[in-house]
């Protein structure tokens, strides 16, 4: 439930970046890994949950980074949404 609702805000991210708060690529694909590996789990059969709802959560997830933390021009993805860094 967390990750529901915290995962669109922007963060610290995990190297010592001075500024702003910022939508980090990395901290948004980690969101998406933990969705999916719950789901997996679900899946299995291990643990149970709203699987149609997360499944939705990570396809929400993966759309939001690959159209904001992606420059096509460069064919890379970037640090953070809206920079050119890598």
């Amino acid at each position: 439930e967390y990750l529901e609702k915290h995962w669109e805000e922007p963060d610290e991210g995990i190297w010592e970046v001075r500024g702003p708060r910022r939508h980090f690529v990395h901290s948004k694909v980690m969101a998406w890994v933990a969705v999916d590996r719950t789901i997996k789990l679900v899946e299995s059969g291990d643990v149970e949950g709203p699987l149609e709802r997360w499944y939705q959560l990570r396809d929400d997830i993966h759309r939001d980074v690959c159209e904001r933390g992606y420059d096509k021009e460069r064919n890379t993805f970037t640090q953070s949404y809206g920079s050119k860094e890598l």
